[in-house]
């Protein structure tokens, strides 16, 4: 997610467990379900069952061990990501989803990572550590130069700048951004990437924004999102600033590097897992709950995606063991192509859009592990009491919280908002997701908090069950211009 958004959900899930401020600072309103005078459902409840079912005989910790462990990283465009989806549609159907089938779409050329590697050829001479920018061109053999610096408050001081880095290896400082003055955000963006692409790097090194030489990473084939024009890597912070010190004082660092990632030699389709758990007499309308299925390569994606996958699999499971059946039908749909910029569920929104008037609310999990506190109000102020009912028998479970905030294009709730589905993100925990986790090597099953998944599926399992039963449909609402999809 990007990091704007990053630090505005992890602003927002602190706000419920941090003591009051001595001073008034504006901060999102929290609204919670007892606002609203909503009571608890009472413990013979089919909320009530649910809970119990999920945590008594849950499978969601076992499904991401084998997702995670026996399967992998699951980058879009790879065979890995093709196994998880076969054992995903297994599984859904071991459960007793019916309907379980795949939907393609247009994703453009696969990219497999290869060597990525840098060392110092002055100085220290120490290594280097990079991971080469996914979709970004390789090296071809071992690449060498003399790194420079990119920091910039002003596009004309950018501007001034770029002929001084011409054949170098250039870090990536601060670049400008559009200030409070400035009315055209779009325009100024798009001078910037006009000013940037005329410039020539030999390449580029991006500070990851984390510490402890953990790494980022992001890229496309998509659009303005896919790699960068010249060979690209992410370098550790650490090591970033190491090279920022060297030309500060002069010392004109030299680094070789090399990067190997390749592109498939044609366009391949990527696909999105989708599963029913049909509905009684409202069948024909749908409460979607989804997460994406796709990770980064750097490590077995357990808390992007995986936790959210596994959880809402649990869900169909659990109603499925109690035989429960809703009113309207439960969809499951496991996204691909969302760490591209939202593509698999772009392409869901696109090939459904003559049904989407049917769907009561799109549910989905992507923020890591930790417990799920919350639903942002995603400018739905008028499916508050609906959502606020729904949530109501996890209120002693944590989840209280409708904060009056939007989360844009982070995640796969977003190409339905802006076709005005009422669709919503979980808001969670954040425990380590935002410092360490999120697209890092890091990102593996040791990180998951077994306890913290359980409640995940107790309350996505009973929110989903609310709204599938709620007398009413939830208003649909047009949201305006629709925004383009974020990368990651």
């Amino acid at each position: 997610m990007p990091k704007l958004v990053l630090a505005l959900i992890a602003a927002t899930t602190l706000l419920a467990q941090a003591p009051a401020p001595e001073r008034n600072a504006e901060r999102p309103k929290l609204l919670r379900a007892m606002d609203l005078g909503v009571p608890d459902a009472p413990s013979q409840s089919a909320a009530a069952k649910l809970i119990r079912e999920v945590a008594e005989n849950g499978r969601a910790f076992a499904d991401l061990e084998e997702l995670c462990d026996g399967i992998g990283p699951r980058l879009t465009g790879s065979e890995k990501l093709r196994e998880a989806q076969r054992w995903a549609m297994a599984k859904l159907k071991a459960y007793g989803a019916v309907n379980v089938h795949e939907e393609s779409y247009e994703f453009g050329k696969a990219w497999t990572r290869g060597v990525s590697r840098a060392r110092l050829l002055n100085a220290n001479g120490q290594e280097i550590h990079v991971a080469q920018m996914a979709w970004s061109p390789a090296t071809d053999g071992v690449l060498k130069g003399e790194v420079g610096l990119l920091e910039a408050k002003t596009l004309e001081e950018l501007k001034a700048l770029l002929p001084a880095l011409d054949g170098k290896i250039v870090v990536m400082g601060r670049i400008p951004s559009p200030g409070k003055d400035v009315k055209d955000r779009m325009a100024f963006y798009g001078e910037l990437m006009g000013t940037m692409r005329q410039a020539k790097f030999k390449a580029t090194l991006m500070e990851s924004d984390k510490k402890d030489d953990l790494m980022n990473m992001t890229g496309s084939p998509a659009g303005r999102m896919r790699g960068g024009s010249v060979p690209t890597a992410f370098i550790s912070k650490e090591h970033s600033e190491l090279l920022k010190r060297l030309v500060a004082r002069s010392q004109k660092p030299e680094v070789e590097l090399e990067l190997g990632g390749k592109y498939s030699d044609a366009p391949v389709r990527a696909y999105n897992v989708v599963a029913d758990l049909p509905g009684s007499d409202k069948a024909e309308e749908v409460v979607l709950i989804g997460g994406h299925l796709d990770s980064w390569d750097l490590s077995t994606g357990a808390t992007d995606n995986g936790t959210g996958c596994v959880k809402t699999m649990e869900v169909l499971r659990a109603m499925k063991a109690l035989k429960l059946q809703p009113k309207r039908t439960l969809r499951v749909v496991l996204f691909s192509g969302e760490e591209q910029g939202l593509l698999g569920s772009e392409a869901y929104v696109k090939a459904h859009a003559a049904e989407l008037d049917k769907f009561q609310a799109v549910l989905i999990d992507d923020l890591g592990s930790g417990r799920i506190h919350g639903w942002p109000q995603m400018g739905r102020e008028d499916c508050m009491p609906a959502l606020a009912a729904a949530m109501a028998p996890v209120n002693g479970l944590g989840c209280k919280d409708l904060p009056a905030i939007s989360i844009p294009g982070a995640t796969d709730h977003w190409p339905f908002h802006q076709k005005g589905v009422p669709a919503f993100a979980a808001l969670q925990e954040p425990l380590d997701y935002f410092t360490a986790t999120h697209h890092s090597q890091s990102d593996s099953l040791d990180h998951v908090v077994k306890e913290d998944l359980v409640q995940g599926a107790q309350v996505l399992a009973v929110t989903a069950w609310g709204l599938l039963n709620q007398a009413e449909k939830l208003p649909r609402k047009a949201m305006g211009k629709a925004a383009e999809p974020t990368v990651h």
